[in-house]
């Protein structure tokens, strides 16, 4: 066999070592990307919590200017069920309406009877017939 000159063997060698140092330098690239990525995720991560903190916070306010608007804070909820039966005519006793409704079938069942009395043909009245009397003369 021949012999190999020694810069071959040398040439080989730094072949194989620049190799190892391409690998080992994409290894530290790697590791700086995967860092620098960490630390923006979780720098942006932190950002869109804080962003959702501000947006919980306006709508929580706008949430409770609308309630403010729609009733008054110091109205109690039984207050406002109380206040809504008002305005539909229900009042304070829910029942009442209930009774009004019977009173007024009652009425309506008592006018029906007279309006169909009146609507009957009228008996004509017999005749009873006169005796008549024998005048004595």
């Amino acid at each position: 066999m021949a012999k190999r000159p020694a810069h071959t063997a040398d040439t080989a060698r730094k072949i194989w070592l620049a190799g190892i140092g391409a690998y080992g330098r994409a290894f530290s690239e790697a590791q700086e990307t995967v860092a620098k990525l960490t630390d923006e995720s979780a720098r942006v991560f932190d950002d869109l919590v804080a962003k959702g903190e501000a947006i919980e916070k306006q709508v929580e306010e706008r949430g409770r200017r609308i309630a403010a608007k729609a009733a008054p804070a110091s109205l109690s909820l039984d207050d406002r069920i109380r206040r809504m039966r008002e305005r539909i005519g229900l009042g304070e006793d829910h029942h009442s309406l209930a009774d009004e409704v019977n009173a007024l079938r009652a009425r309506v069942a008592e006018l029906e009877d007279k309006v169909e009395a009146l609507s009957r043909p009228a008996k004509k009245p017999t005749a009873k017939k006169k005796s008549a009397k024998k005048k004595t003369a």
